[in-house]
This record gives C-alpha cells, structure tokens and sequence, in this order.
C-alpha cells in the first residue's frame, strides 16, 4: 500500500509560540485591531463591514482553493449575546397551535436577492469579477442589515447560484417540509418565472419527517399563493431505503436507521419525470429516464440489491460564461437550489438510487455546484446551499440548519424557542435539578446535561452547552421534530386529517398498511434513550421478517400507484 507523506518535525517551543501567534490574533480580533498580511495569507480573519464584523464560518487553514466558498455571517455584537442569555433563565410558556401559524411575512417587499449584473462576451474575466464586485457591495451597502437575520455575504456562492440560475432549463426550489414557507423567498419565485421566463418546481422534501395531513396543507398553501409552481413531495429515505423507524405519532422522540446501500427513491422520481414531461413536452426524449424509474419500479423489494447497471457521469465545475440555449442539443438541465440542509445532496443521490454526491449535516458542504448526467437527455445541476435575506428569527434558522450548530455562541435561547412549542421536559422526560414545577431553557440544559452525564472536563460542573447543542442537533436530525404550520392550520385540521390525497403522501414514504400498523404499535411505547433503542430493536426483531414477506409481495409500484389514485 503506498504510505503516506512522512510527518516533519515540530518541536515542543514551536507549538509554544504557534499558540502565542493564535492568542495574539485572537486578542487583535477582540480589539478592533488590523491583520498582518501574514495573518490575511494563512489564517482565517475576520473583516470589518458596514460597522459589523463578518464570520467566515468553516474555513480551513491551507485550504486556499475551498476557502472562497466559506460561509460568511455577520458576528452577533457581544450586547446581543448578553439579552439572549438573560432570555434563558425566563419561564417557558407553551404557545398555543394558532400562535405557531405563519406565512411570508417573513419575507417583505422591500428585500431581494442578489442579481448577476449585465455582462457580455467582450469582457475579460477580470472586468467581469470587478463588476460583480462593486455591485454586490452595492446591494449590501442598500440593505437594511440591522433589520436581517444571518444571510449568505460571500459573493463567490451567490456565483454559483447565478451560474446555475443561467444555465438550468427548469429550477427546482427544495424547501424542508418542517419549515417550508421559511424556505421558499417570494423574489426568487419572481425573478426565475418572471425575469427568466424559466419553469419552477416545489420540492416539498424530508416528508417522511411529518404528519400526511401536514404535508397537504402546505402543499395547498403553495398552490393559492404560487399558481405557476409545480409542486411535489419528496423523500429521499422511503420506507425501503431505512433500517428501522421508530415514531410516536403524539409529537414524540422519531428514530430513523439508514441503510447504508440505497435504492431510487422511485415513488418521488416518478412524480418529477411526470412533472417535467409536462413542462417540455416532446422538446427532449426523456425515455431512458422513464424506462429507469419503470425498472425500479417493477422489481422486488431487495434490501440488498445492487445489481443496476447504472452509466453515471459526474462532472467538474464549469466556469465558463455562456448564453443559454433552452434545451441545448436535445438534453434537459435540471437545477438544484434551496438552503443548506434542506436535502438537496440526498435527492440528487435518491434520484440516482447510488451516492454520487457527498452529504453533510454541516452547512457549506458543497462547496461549489456539480452537474450530473441522470441519463444522456438529463443533467442535474446540484447549487450549494444559500441562506437567503430575510427577517426569519435567528433561532429558527439555527434549528432549520442554515447557521453551523457548531458555531452558535448562544444554544440556550434556540432551545427556548423550541421548548415554547414542544414539551421537552415530558418529552425528554426530564428530572428537574431543583426540584422546582417551572422550566426555563437553562434547566432544560442542566437536566439534560445531567440525564447524558454531559460533565466538564476539569470542574466536572453539568456541561449544559454540551447539552444545548445535543437537543438542537436531535431537532435538526428530525429526532425532536418542530413544525410550523400555514394559517388557519389550527382551524381546519380536521379537514386536511381526512384530505384524499392522504394516501398519495403515504404512497410516495412507501409505507404498507403493514408498517402502518407497526408505527401505531411502536407510537404507544415511551420516548427511548439511545441506550434503550437496543432492547425495543430486539423487540421488534421478529416483526421484520413479516414486513418483508408482505412488501415483497407488492412487487409492482405502478399498481400501487394506481390505487391510490
């Protein structure tokens, strides 16, 4: 095996002022004071704009090449901070279900998007940068930054959506289920289907994470509001593509066990290729992808089976500059956009039924878009994640995903927000410290900290950042599960509890009357520790075997399909 490359020396007094050099910078930062160029060319810095100090979130060091793509934030002022903290120590409430209704208002007239300023063939590379430059300082210079919550500021990602905005015949817009209208900025869906003339579809994605007659309701929100939107629902881990799912019904603690070798997620495939057939007709020959899906479709259900012959082109980003051509040379370009987190990396490889594009649950992972050939007439164009302008409350947007969890100075105020919509301390079943009847986000830390026996390393205190952090990453994961629900949702739930369409959302999660009625089984059992998912696993062992026996005999989904319908 080739070995690697052989560690250079580094003694004790050069690790000694290495770390002088990190404190001094960091004590520069604290001050107010300039960078060394040395400090520019090798360290991460942090730049001061329109008065506020700019974060670059995951930069590495001697990453020059990945580093342009970092994530930029403008950093909370220590005041902010300080009022957060105080926050914490206040009684939770439980907030009534009309009070978690919302709409765009998030989204307000006054703010859009970047745009690519004009360009054209006789400009140089250089020429075109310094114009995208001046312009973006520009448009950050006419926002009203005070007002905003944490947006994308590094210009070379909004390139990328730019390029794949030029680019792509039909944009597909993912937005999580959860959270969706927080998700879904209005001057996008103006500028692509108004300024672009370009066709738009609505991913409604991660459905398996919510309850059917939630997912109907926004879905008919989308379409009163939106009327030129295609919409979709969307799950890249259909019941065939989880080892076990462990949900209770009641809002409790959801589990889910991915396999480690997928299949298409053929239910959802299908309803896009339906919805892209639609949109360009005869203009591109989408047989070979239909004849994909078909063959997905038509086969039993193999947990193990590998044995598609898939030819799978991925290809490098392209930099160039070109005037797009609708549909060039007969092969359709599907773009991808939506914020970080959302799942667009996991449909792209769902669509496939292999990994073929690299998934993180740490924002800014993709790092610049790749196009992938599904088959010769159909290109996907994965665009990394982009945290849009808006005035969405900062703590959703750390529970939504779109701010590193790892970097959030101040868990304890997120986790206020979401312990006013959830129960936690029932939930979590939780031992108040001081024996006390109120919570506050700060006891919820400490008993949680003490529940994990989450200690500090030298005080051996409750470690409750450490615990903070462990329940905003369960309600990322989908574990807590938090949602918010479109207007009138309080009112007419009963409606959309008995909608139609019910049994078209439980077509595309794949889920069998069978599963069904082991989700009820397993929704009586209590919220379980990750100690205790073990022994409720060998519980439930001896119900797999019949699960299978009864899915396997449903070897044809079209079938399904149709009885649904």
């Amino acid at each position: 095996m080739p070995q690697g490359r052989r560690r250079a020396p580094f003694s004790g007094k050069a690790k000694k002022q290495q770390m002088q050099e990190k404190k001094q910078r960091k004590n520069q930062i604290l001050l107010g004071q300039g960078h060394s160029s040395k400090d520019h060319d090798n360290w991460d810095e942090e730049e001061e704009q329109a008065g506020k100090l700019i974060k670059k979130i995951n930069k590495q060091p001697r990453d020059v090449g990945r580093n342009k793509y970092a994530l930029h934030f403008f950093q909370e002022s220590q005041e902010e901070l300080r009022k957060r903290k105080e926050e914490a120590y206040q009684t939770i409430e439980i907030l009534p279900l009309n009070k978690q209704e919302i709409s765009d208002s998030y989204f307000p007239p006054e703010i859009d998007l970047p745009k690519r300023p004009p360009w054209d063939f006789n400009m140089s590379k250089e020429q075109l940068e310094i114009r995208e430059q001046k312009y973006f300082k520009e448009y950050l210079d006419n926002l009203n930054i005070e007002n905003l919550s944490f947006f994308e500021l590094n210009l070379e990602t909004w390139r990328q959506l730019w390029r794949v905005l030029e680019m792509s015949d039909i944009l597909l817009i993912i937005v999580d289920i959860r959270y969706p209208v927080l998700m879904f900025p209005p001057y996008i869906y103006r500028y692509i289907t108004r300024d672009l003339g370009k066709d738009m579809i609505l991913i409604l994605n991660k459905i398996d994470l919510a309850p059917p007659s939630l997912v109907v309701a926004w879905r008919d929100y989308f379409k009163k509001h939106y009327p030129q939107l295609h919409i979709l629902m969307f799950t890249s881990y259909p019941h065939y593509n989880l080892r076990s799912s462990i949900s209770n019904k009641e809002g409790g603690l959801q589990k889910r066990r991915r396999k480690g070798k997928l299949k298409m997620a053929a239910e959802g495939a299908k309803q896009l290729l339906d919805a892209c057939k639609e949109i360009v007709g005869d203009k591109v020959d989408l047989t070979s992808w239909q004849e994909k899906i078909h063959e997905e479709m038509n086969s039993e259900y193999d947990l193990d089976d590998l044995g598609r012959k898939d030819n799978v082109t991925v290809q490098e980003k392209d930099t160039s500059y070109f005037e797009h051509v609708k549909f060039k040379n007969g092969v359709l370009t599907i773009g991808c956009i939506g914020t970080p987190n959302v799942g667009k990396s996991s449909l792209m490889n769902a669509l496939m039924g292999k990994k073929v594009v690299s998934v993180s649950r740490t924002p800014g992972h993709t790092k610049h878009f790749q196009t992938i050939f599904l088959t010769k007439t159909v290109c996907l164009c994965d665009c990394p994640g982009l945290v849009f302008p808006s005035r969405v409350p900062k703590q959703l947007q750390i529970l939504m995903g779109s701010f590193p969890i790892a970097q959030v100075r101040e868990p304890y105020t997120t986790v206020k927000f979401l312990a006013e919509r959830i129960n936690l301390p029932e939930l979590l079943k939780l031992q108040h410290q001081d024996n006390d009847d109120t919570w506050s986000a700060m006891d919820i830390c400490d008993s949680w900290a003490a529940k994990r026996n989450y200690k500090t390393a030298k005080a051996a205190r409750l470690d409750s950042y450490r615990a903070a952090n462990s329940l905003l990453r369960m309600a990322l994961e989908g574990t807590i599960c938090l949602f918010v629900y479109p207007l009138g949702w309080s009112t007419e739930k009963e409606l959309w509890e008995t909608h139609p369409d019910l049994e078209i959302v439980k077509w595309i999660q794949a889920r069998s009357a069978v599963e069904e009625e082991r989700s009820e089984e397993q929704s009586k059992f209590p919220a379980l520790d990750d100690e205790d998912s073990e022994s409720f696993e060998s519980h439930s062992t001896d119900s797999e075997d019949a699960i299978e026996s009864e899915t396997s005999e449903a070897t044809n989904k079209f079938e399904i399909l149709s009885t649904t319908k």
